[in-house]
């Protein structure tokens, strides 16, 4: 029994197949900046991711309290003299 291929070359193909092949453009060569434009991408990923978090941050944290803020708030809660300078000298 002869078996029969569903598959076949086109008419003439190999008659202009070295011609074609050479038609093919040779790889160029990629630009400095091509090279490093995914470097460039990901460093200005994580810049934003930086910069948003900082603004996030910054919105939603409490307004730090002043140095004397702190001296009058340990004064009003009737510390020892001891206790109030380990206070103020940690708090610094």
């Amino acid at each position: 029994m002869k078996r029969h291929l569903p598959y076949s070359t086109p008419e003439g193909y190999f008659q202009g197949l070295q011609q074609r092949l050479a038609d093919i453009p040779g790889k160029k060569q990629a630009t400095t900046f091509q090279k490093f434009s995914p470097y460039l991408a990901l460093a200005a990923v994580f810049a934003v991711a930086v910069v948003v978090g900082n603004v996030i941050i910054n919105k939603t944290s409490a307004p730090a309290a002043s140095a004397m803020e702190v001296v009058e708030y340990l004064l009003d809660s009737d510390l020892t003299l001891s206790q109030l300078e380990d206070a103020i000298f940690y708090s610094d």
